[in-house]
């Protein structure tokens, strides 16, 4: 809570290259509607040692859209996957600027929520709350627990977050910012910002594509003064720069090829031009 919320001892946790843009908190107990941090201390301090105090989610935003519509966006996602159960959570939206590049942001969801819900609207002491319900006497016990198995998905639920928020964010987007700019080979093309939750190889066998993984770069090396380390840091830029530059062919190759036959048919219509031009430019 402390770490997404950016508060406590977490207060100046990369203040310097990252903003909490927005944070707040839903279906909280009456003791802790005001200050959701004695909420999720008691969590810590009455749930048994055998189970699981809380949920994590991180979902990357589409920088497509704005600050604004970032909290629409990051509401209705909370919505779908614990408000809607009254499960007590917690969601902030943190945006940095990307290291690779130094310029493109990256906004991301944290949403922490509880499996214990506030559905009966049964009021208890943060040490019931935390208790096994009761399903006879649901007032002598601990809230109801709202797992992945109560909701039918078991083994299945990351799959459910993952083509639920494909679908929540596409709704967005559509809505917002149906198309972004992009740049291949220096050429700027104008795509679809829909997005997809299927991995690389998942989406190649979809598509046809040939999709590649990006690697990532050792944080020893990012962050070491060493200039070989910062030899090796430059090389890995280069490289995924290279394999980005080459995913986008794949993905966007019909808009790709599309952009270069406008481009010569502009070209084909500007040369006549030139030619006429130069056959009545006479020197006197």
């Amino acid at each position: 809570y402390h770490y997404i919320t950016r508060t406590l001892y977490f207060s100046k946790h990369k203040s310097d290259i990252e903003e909490l843009e927005y944070c707040a908190s839903y279906n909280m107990p009456i003791w802790s509607e005001n200050n959701p941090e004695k909420f999720w201390y008691a969590a810590d301090q009455y749930t048994s040692e055998t189970r699981r105090t809380s949920s994590h989610i991180t979902i990357a935003l589409p920088k497509e859209l704005d600050k604004n519509r970032r909290i629409e966006l990051s509401e209705r996602l909370m919505y779908e996957f614990c408000g809607q159960y009254k499960m007590p959570s917690t969601i902030a939206i943190h945006n940095h600027v990307a290291a690779l590049d130094g310029q493109s942001e990256q906004p991301h969801l944290h949403l922490l929520f509880s499996e214990k819900s506030m559905l009966d609207n049964i009021q208890r002491s943060p040490e019931q709350f935390f208790k096994q319900y009761r399903q006879k006497n649901p007032e002598k016990g601990g809230a109801l627990k709202i797992t992945a198995d109560v909701l039918g998905f078991g083994r299945n639920i990351l799959f459910h977050y993952r083509t639920q928020t494909e679908k929540i964010i596409n709704e967005f987007l559509e809505k917002y910012a149906p198309t972004k700019i992009i740049e291949i080979h220096g050429m700027e093309i104008e795509v679809s910002s829909a997005v997809s939750c299927l991995s690389n190889e998942d989406y190649n066998k979809k598509h046809g594509t040939n999709l590649k993984d990006v690697p990532q770069i050792p944080r020893s090396l990012l962050f070491s003064t060493d200039p070989e380390d910062q030899d090796k840091v430059a090389e890995y830029r280069k490289n995924i720069w290279q394999i980005r530059q080459n995913n986008l062919c794949e993905r966007y190759k019909n808009e790709y090829e599309l952009a270069l036959v406008r481009k010569r048919e502009q070209e084909n219509q500007n040369r006549p031009q030139l030619v006429q031009s130069k056959k009545f430019d006479f020197d006197f």
